[in-house]
């Protein structure tokens, strides 16, 4: 009898402590959609950091471009650029820009993400 209020005790516990990391990844997924939507229509350098942020080796790369929508530049086929404006306080020739590489180790295209990396980029 004590250890099935003590089973029960344990359950709620649990409950009680995972309630809000549930309630985290709900918000978090609500700022991910948020970032694309702001990424896709201003293209600023803030949304595409917190998207970075989300990106990881073998994620699919439908998953990829519906966070970024449609790459500014492409030098070669499986790796692609998406640029942001720079704050108008900087002004500088190089913007960050978010490289995404979906090559395996021979360079042939693939359906996964690779390497990424968001940096500086310029003329």
């Amino acid at each position: 009898m004590a250890s099935l209020d003590l089973d029960r005790l344990f359950r709620c516990l649990a409950v009680l402590l995972l309630l809000p990391l549930a309630a985290c990844g709900e918000q978090e997924n609500k700022d991910l959609s948020a970032a694309s939507r702001n990424y896709k229509q201003h293209r600023d350098s803030q949304s595409l950091e917190h998207i970075s942020r989300h990106l990881y080796a073998g994620m699919l790369r439908v998953e990829v471009e519906g966070l970024l929508g449609e790459a500014d530049y492409s030098p070669i086929e499986g790796q692609y650029y998406y640029a942001s404006t720079w704050n108008a306080v900087q002004q500088n020739t190089s913007a960050p820009t978010l490289v995404v590489d979906y090559r395996d180790a021979e360079g042939e295209p693939t359906a996964r993400l690779h390497v990424f990396w968001l940096g500086l980029v310029g003329e």
